[in-house]
């Protein structure tokens, strides 16, 4: 179960009802990022949110005249910022105890030209968000 507490406004919570409505997937949040909206589902909810060959996607993108990331969600940090990066393979993360906080460290098998930068910027976003005791979170290739 998700353990982050957050605060959505009514636009959201109206966009998750559409969402949850069409898809028949539990979505534990919403957000708009970069002209995107991107929703997060519950685990093992994916496959029904996309629809069979994109067709959910497909219909929530006309319906909002948006593009729609669906992210599945996952209670391991480290499993959660593979699905935020997906496609990009994560070779391996782990999670280091410096100090008084603690640093997620991901390596990426990705070439220095195809970095992901927007990805990882909202990898670094929901990762805070959803595990506010990461304090730091550091991607390389």
């Amino acid at each position: 179960m998700i353990s982050a507490t957050f605060k959505l406004d009514t636009d959201a919570i109206k966009q998750i009802a559409f969402f949850e409505s069409i898809t028949h997937a539990k979505v534990s949040d919403c957000a708009e990022i970069e002209d995107k909206l991107l929703f997060i589902v519950g685990e093992g909810n994916i496959g029904k949110a996309i629809g069979k060959n994109g067709s959910n996607v497909k219909l929530l993108e006309q319906k909002f005249n948006k593009k729609v990331e669906i992210i599945e969600f996952n209670n391991d940090p480290a499993k959660f910022v593979a699905n935020i990066l997906r496609p990009v393979e994560v070779k391996s993360s782990e999670i280091v105890t410096n100090g008084s906080s603690n640093v997620l460290n991901v390596i990426i098998n990705c070439t220095r030209a195809m970095f992901p930068s927007k990805k990882v910027k909202k990898a670094k976003l929901l990762l805070k968000k959803y595990f506010p005791q990461i304090g730091e979170v550091t991607i390389t290739t």
